[in-house]
């Protein structure tokens, strides 16, 4: 509603991140389209070592996260707030799923400076 207040985000749920060697994932808020800036981006990531290579295993975790945090400098109106799904810097991909047999939330607060 205000141009000079911070939106809160947090995402609660299942986040799944499965590879046969290292790999990292990288779950995100984004604000109209673009990451957040100010003060810093909203994250977390997932960072998994190789399985087992003797036995040819995979490591599959899934685990209830949450991704917190606050944005400022966003134009009042309506605001696109969507979570995604990326790769670590430096870091392979692995298979990364979001809110696998749970329920998951989205909750979206304006917070006047």
């Amino acid at each position: 509603m205000r141009t000079n207040s911070a939106l809160r985000v947090l995402f609660s749920g299942s986040l799944r991140l499965k590879c046969k060697n290292a790999c990292c994932q990288r779950w995100y808020f984004t604000f109209n389209g673009a990451e957040c800036s100010g003060p810093l981006p909203i994250e977390a990531i997932i960072y998994l070592d190789q399985g087992s290579p003797e036995l040819n295993s995979t490591i599959n975790i899934h685990r209830t996260s949450s991704v917190e945090g606050l944005c400022e400098g966003i134009s009042a109106g309506l605001v696109d707030v969507a979570v995604w799904v990326g790769t670590c810097s430096d870091y392979p991909r692995g298979d990364a799923s979001t809110g696998w047999n749970s329920v998951s939330r989205i909750i979206i607060e304006e917070l006047p400076k």
